[in-house]
């Protein structure tokens, strides 16, 4: 049976799955609703088993992920780019959110959500920057790669304690619920730039600290300042 490009009409093979002229899928999308959604979201997400390797690899081994994307180990891992994407719409998304839903009160405007998702995708570079500076031998590209990751994985952490900041005025223990993920953060930063860039203990410290205070201090005058919460 013959099969053409839909795009290009290129006559491609029966069990062609891209054109091997304009690199389109042969998939059409005349299809029932469901299964063309978990296409979607397969696509989406990279959802082959590389997703939960990556996820896996960022929570339990900090920088090992950056760290062997560094070295050519790409294939197993979710996209950086992409993963930072997914997750940071859907966090804002939750945030905006969280103070509503817990509350009932209205939470931050759409318009300061997007402004703030908008100014995190240039911040996520700046961070890169920073540990540039510290570490002058390393490699701008995989320091974005590194800070996408950092990113990624804050930004997870942070929806879990959202709800509990949120309701931590109506009991301690919302507070203490908090502690956990927290020291979880605290731990995970320097074992990160310990791993990524191989320095001893005592540099990564020195180094991650102040990677740390810098970039935090950027961020409170990027969104007390410049950008104040109307």
């Amino acid at each position: 049976m013959q099969l053409n490009c839909r795009n290009c009409q290129t006559i491609l093979t029966e069990n062609a799955k891209y054109c091997s002229t304009c690199g389109q899928s042969t998939k059409s999308n005349r299809q029932p609703f469901i299964p063309f959604v978990k296409e979607a979201m397969h696509e989406l997400l990279d959802i082959d088993g590389r997703l939960s390797l990556t996820l896996k690899t960022l929570f339990t081994k900090p920088g090992l992920a950056s760290y062997e994307y560094d070295l050519g180990m790409q294939t197993k891992y979710t996209p950086p780019l992409r993963l930072y994407l997914v997750i940071s719409v859907i966090f804002f998304l939750l945030f905006s959110s969280f103070q509503q839903v817990f509350t009932g009160q209205e939470g931050y405007s759409a318009s300061s959500i997007d402004l703030y998702s908008k100014a995190m995708f240039v911040l996520f570079p700046l961070f890169a920057l920073y540990v540039k500076a510290m570490y002058p031998s390393s490699y701008l590209v995989s320091n974005i790669v590194f800070s996408l990751h950092i990113h990624s994985v804050g930004y997870l952490v942070l929806i879990l304690i959202g709800p509990l900041e949120v309701l931590e005025r109506q009991h301690i223990l919302f507070i203490a619920l908090q502690a956990p993920l927290l020291l979880y953060l605290l731990w995970y930063f320097p074992k990160a730039f310990k791993t990524m860039y191989q320095a001893s203990w005592l540099v990564t410290a020195f180094k991650s600290l102040l990677v740390y205070l810098v970039y935090m201090a950027t961020l409170g005058l990027v969104f007390d300042v410049v950008l104040p919460t109307k």
